[in-house]
């Protein structure tokens, strides 16, 4: 049924159906023209990989893979959490209709055919996870680099905007307490030792606002990167 239709037909429905998706999840009415062109290009890409390869995991892997990627790319140029762009993105490839298939064969005894779809199902399932997982993790390690980056360069301002992307966090004001920064120093292989309590605390607020609550005293620390 794929091949009957042509690629810009399944792009304009793709997208609308992304669309609905995005709505059902109450995306932001201003991102749906972002939303929708990521299912829709995925789509196209996951309908030329029927055409030209036998391997479901191929095709389904590099559709997610590709959708999870514009949504890093987008979630930085729009300061908006990836997720919100991942997940409508990736509903149109899930196999609904090959599970459907597969629990009509079996209502029908006809196992050998449940055993082909069920499998073939099962293995888009897996090759979308794949894409996506990929995608993340290389992305997350590109954050961490991008923090111990800023951090050694003294840049406050990009270090608080690579953490808040990071974290997800949409808003300007930065807000961490000890413990957090800490663990963000840890995973950067940044010894915290080195750094006495006394010279964080003497780190001056910055433009940025930049805020660290310290939970175990009274007063609110003050941090700031220097900018040279």
């Amino acid at each position: 049924m794929l091949t009957q239709v042509p690629l810009w037909q399944h792009f304009i429905f793709a997208g609308l159906a992304t669309c609905g998706f995005a709505i059902f999840f109450n995306v932001q009415p201003k991102l749906l023209l972002w939303v929708s062109p990521i299912g829709a290009l995925g789509w196209v890409v996951y309908v030329l990989g029927v055409f030209n390869y036998e391997n479901p995991m191929i095709y389904s892997f590099t559709a997610a893979a590709l959708i999870s990627i514009c949504s890093e790319v987008l979630a930085r140029r729009l300061k908006q959490p990836a997720i919100i762009f991942v997940i409508p993105g990736i509903l149109p490839l899930v196999p609904g209709v090959g599970l459907y298939q597969t629990v009509y064969a079996i209502m029908f005894k006809k196992y050998s055919i449940a055993a082909t779809v069920g499998t073939k199902s099962v293995i888009v399932s897996i090759g979308i996870a794949l894409g996506i997982l990929v995608v993340a993790s290389l992305s997350r390690v590109f954050n961490f680099y991008q923090l111990k980056r800023a951090f050694s360069r003294k840049d406050s301002a990009r270090y608080v905007e690579w953490v808040n992307l990071g974290k997800n966090r949409t808003g300007n004001q930065f807000v961490l307490n000890r413990d957090e920064l800490n663990e963000h120093l840890n995973s950067l292989n940044i010894d915290t030792e080195s750094y006495k309590n006394s010279d964080l605390d003497k780190m001056e607020k910055n433009s940025s606002q930049d805020i660290i609550l310290d939970d175990d005293s009274d007063d609110d620390l003050d941090f700031e990167l220097d900018l040279d």
